[in-house]
């Protein structure tokens, strides 16, 4: 009985050190941060109680958020999370490393994303000349939701057949219209969703330069770049359904 306490005891002093690191990161990235900042107090006065509910829903989200992104950096890296929080506080890259991730991983609802994050942040923990390239996958991963996650899926599959006279079997690229066909509901935003991956450096057109063969025929030719590879896998790693 006497060990079963102690183990107890030991979990619940980790748990409290994964809290307590939690808090102050939350409420470093908050001074940048409105809602992750907001002082619930100062609030009272001018807010009804069920809104205030509803912000302080949110901001426990969030640092549950950050919590769990920590975790799985600090399960990457093969440290204890009071190990890599002092690890972090050595680097200024580091620390702009974990700023970035954590304020990511609190604004996404996706599970697979906040893991992602948290395995970025814990490579480049366990290997400083990586710091560069994880704050880049870090941002790329930031800029998708659960949205740009089903277009990355779809471009990631074989592309359709082209109509007979091609002198390729299929396109080199996915076409709006053969999107369209895999995401109906996407009529209305696909060029949001595809404007925010370029800007990411995720996909690319290849069909740029390429001769239309007449003027119904959609030039755009889709594809995932390496980096827009690398990230989907990074998802894919922690996702339930891969």
């Amino acid at each position: 009985m006497g060990h079963e306490a102690h183990e107890t005891k030991a979990g619940s002093l980790a748990e409290a050190g994964v809290k307590a690191s939690t808090g102050v990161i939350v409420a470093t990235v908050g001074m940048f941060n409105p809602v992750a900042g907001m002082a619930i107090g100062a609030l009272k006065e001018y807010l009804d109680a069920p809104i205030l509910q509803l912000i302080e829903r949110e901001r426990a989200r969030r640092e549950q958020r950050a919590s769990q992104a920590l975790q799985a950096g600090s399960e990457e890296a093969r440290q204890s999370p009071d190990r890599l929080v002092q690890t972090i506080e050595t680097s200024p890259d580091l620390l702009a490393l974990m700023s970035e991730t954590v304020q990511a991983a609190m604004e996404t609802p996706l599970a697979e994303k906040i893991v992602a994050l948290g395995r970025c942040l814990g490579r480049g923990v366990r290997d400083v000349a990586s710091v560069d390239a994880e704050r880049l996958r870090v941002r790329g991963l930031a800029g998708i939701e659960a949205p740009e996650v089903k277009l990355l899926e779809v471009l990631a599959l074989e592309t359709h057949p082209t109509p007979e006279g091609w002198h390729q079997e299929r396109f080199p690229g996915w076409r709006r219209p053969e999107i369209l066909t895999e995401l109906p509901g996407f009529a209305k935003v696909l060029d949001a969703s595809i404007a925010r991956l370029v800007a990411e450096g995720i996909i690319t057109d290849d069909g740029i330069g390429r001769v239309a063969m007449n003027e119904e025929d959609p030039r755009e030719m889709w594809i995932l770049t390496d980096f827009g590879r690398d990230c989907l896998s990074l998802l894919r790693q922690v996702s339930p359904g891969h």
